[in-house]
């Protein structure tokens, strides 16, 4: 679990979790220097719970990969503070990988934490641009959809991985700080052959707004271009050219409605590109040598449209 100044539900989220019937599991808390002292209520009301303390906020890529020296599983299940975990949600998640040797990662049912009959997620969607998307968004919960299905992404507030994944792919890209950890992780995933499956007999409840800042603009937009560079080849690149400078289009255009914070933010995007391009070069080199889908297939498993939805909704 990465906390970051989560006192007001680290309570909560990790006396759920220490409820689970699942027997053979490992709770770490990592926490990315608070200051509202969660870590300190931690250490004395969790005293059976591993904790790693960094010295300073590594964004959440960069804290789980903190945590992996400690964890000792063959599953790695990275949780956001600000969750509620309902039971079973650990064993429902590890019974569909046991079950199935071809995914590499499940992710649950996530449903809104302050509105528990609706869903906040369910696995991404993501566009052949790289934007991603929640899947069921505000939708109705039902528990007549209970079959794991496939979907392009995790979401990044809950998920299973097999630690195997992890290792070979030298941990969780890093530069991607917040936002888009989930997103460039799915890429990888794919790419690297697994599938990716929604669980939803596997619940959370989440506290999740679909909404914009400079902030969210800024490292959604930083990890997409990113892996736009990381993941495809040349060929496919020059093909999804007209589909690229029309998400890049939508999105400047969404800036310049919102305002100078926005585009401050959009243009301090294409100069940090620019800056760490040498970086993402090497990491191409070696995220390319795991590559078992061609372009083809792994965009086959991207979406075509636009969810206008919500493209609307944040403009609201």
């Amino acid at each position: 679990m990465v906390n970051f100044n989560g006192m007001p539900y680290i309570e909560s989220c990790l006396r759920s979790i220490l409820k689970q019937d699942f027997a053979h599991c490992e709770v770490i808390l990592v926490d990315n220097k608070s200051s509202d002292k969660s870590l300190d209520y931690a250490r004395q009301q969790f005293p059976g719970v591993i904790i790693v303390a960094n010295e300073k906020n590594l964004g959440y890529s960069g804290g789980i990969n903190s945590s992996i020296g400690y964890a000792h599983g063959e599953y790695l299940a990275p949780i956001n503070v600000d969750t509620e975990v309902k039971q079973g949600w650990l064993a429902a998640m590890v019974d569909s990988m046991d079950a199935n040797p071809e995914v590499g990662a499940v992710t649950p049912k996530s449903l809104l934490y302050s509105d528990r009959g609706k869903v906040g997620v369910m696995g991404l969607n993501i566009h052949i641009t790289g934007l991603g998307f929640v899947r069921g968004l505000n939708q109705t919960n039902s528990d007549l959809l209970q079959e794991p299905f496939q979907v392009a992404g995790i979401s990044g507030c809950s998920y299973l991985i097999r630690r195997e994944i992890v290792e070979k792919m030298g941990g969780l890209n890093e530069s991607n700080f917040m936002y888009y950890d989930d997103v460039d992780l799915s890429w990888m995933i794919n790419l690297m052959g697994y599938k990716i499956f929604c669980v939803p007999q596997s619940v959370v409840y989440h506290e999740y707004e679909l909404k914009m800042t400079p902030q969210k603009i800024f490292w959604l937009e930083y990890g997409r271009e990113n892996a736009i560079l990381s993941y495809l080849k040349p060929f496919t690149f020059i093909v999804l050219t007209p589909a690229l400078a029309f998400t890049e289009a939508l999105i400047t255009g969404y800036c310049l409605i919102r305002g100078p914070s926005y585009i401050k933010a959009k243009v301090r995007v294409w100069g940090a590109v620019l800056r760490d391009l040498r970086a993402t070069m090497r990491r191409r080199r070696q995220v390319q040598k795991l590559r078992k889908l061609s372009d083809f297939q792994l965009l086959r498993r991207f979406k075509l449209s636009y969810e206008l939805g919500q493209v609307l909704s944040i403009l609201r």
